[in-house]
């Protein structure tokens, strides 16, 4: 297992001056949190409609369902995740509950062509982002005037997390990218392709043979740029399914993903160290994250 660390450092005594300042107000207020206090589910109550409630009806995508926290401080983050190749908007709909849990706003969707290639999904992935963001300015929303319009992610399963770094690599203003056991053609697949900004998390499995780590998760991993916040978490024994649940990995795939999404979509620095301690269930574990210098890393 690799756990290769980025070290930050300031040539400015001024700004040393501050991030020690901000060190020790960040020590002070951070809750003590660990991976196995990430429950399942999260604090929050959950909610949940679709178009049958006035949800726009993206030409895009093919059914959707927001998932929504009730007694949650906003503005709310939020997150459109696809499914791969053939599968329901079921296949990965698990993920909404559980992240709306935790407080962030989760879009699910079906696909018109259940046997589309990754650019469907990215072009499915950005028209529900389109829905999303209007249900902020929607009247009858129950996220009316809630949403955060700068910070929203995308995530998908096998093609459909391929079709999520299309996706960043389109739209520069995606915050966040999370893949489970991602698909992209490697005799296709340029690096330039996925060259985006957008922190991104590679959920893989060892056993896929579907999608196998070493032609797809490993070098899409590789691929992306070394600039951008990458991660990746190849669950042990896992299959091609094996994170289209939060719980796989014995729950550490939900729990890194909450974890990933606080820090780089959320915005909470409190959630970076958590990163760096590798679960139980991995058979590889990479990540070229940086902390921020008033967040400890042991």
């Amino acid at each position: 297992m690799m756990i290769p660390k980025n070290i930050c450092t300031t040539s400015s005594l001024f700004f040393i001056t501050l991030f020690s300042f901000f060190g020790t107000f960040f020590a002070q207020t951070c809750p003590p949190l660990t991976l196995d206090s990430i429950d399942n589910p999260g604090q929050y109550t959950v909610a949940s409609f679709t178009e049958s409630d006035g949800l726009r009806n993206g030409p895009d995508y093919k059914g959707a369902t927001v998932y929504y926290p009730t007694n949650a401080e906003p503005p709310y983050s939020g997150i459109v995740i696809v499914p791969g190749f053939v599968s329901p908007q079921f296949s990965i709909q698990k993920w909404g509950p559980f992240l709306a849990s935790h407080g962030i706003v989760t879009m699910t969707i079906g696909t018109n062509q259940p046997w589309g290639l990754p650019e469907t999904r990215r072009d499915a992935l950005l028209d529900a982002l389109v829905t999303l963001k209007g249900e902020t300015t929607r009247l009858r929303s129950p996220l009316f005037g809630q949403i955060d319009l700068n910070s929203l992610a995308v995530g998908g399963w096998s093609m459909g997390g391929g079709g999520a770094q299309l996706a960043a690599a389109a739209d520069p203003s995606i915050k966040a990218v999370v893949v489970l056991c991602p698909w992209l053609d490697g005799k296709t697949l340029s690096p330039s392709d996925i060259n985006h900004a957008a922190p991104i998390l590679f959920f893989s499995a060892e056993n896929d043979i579907i999608a196998p780590p070493v032609s797809h998760a490993d070098v899409q991993y590789d691929y992306t740029l070394r600039s951008t916040s990458k991660m990746l978490f190849e669950i042990e024994d896992g299959r091609h399914w094996a994170a289209n649940d939060p719980t796989g990995g014995d729950g550490y795939v939900g729990k890194i993903a909450v974890s990933w999404l606080n820090y780089y979509l959320v915005g909470d620095p409190c959630y970076c160290p958590l990163v760096f301690k590798t679960p139980p269930t991995s058979s590889k574990y990479l990540l070229n994250v940086t902390c921020p210098p008033s967040v400890s890393v042991d």
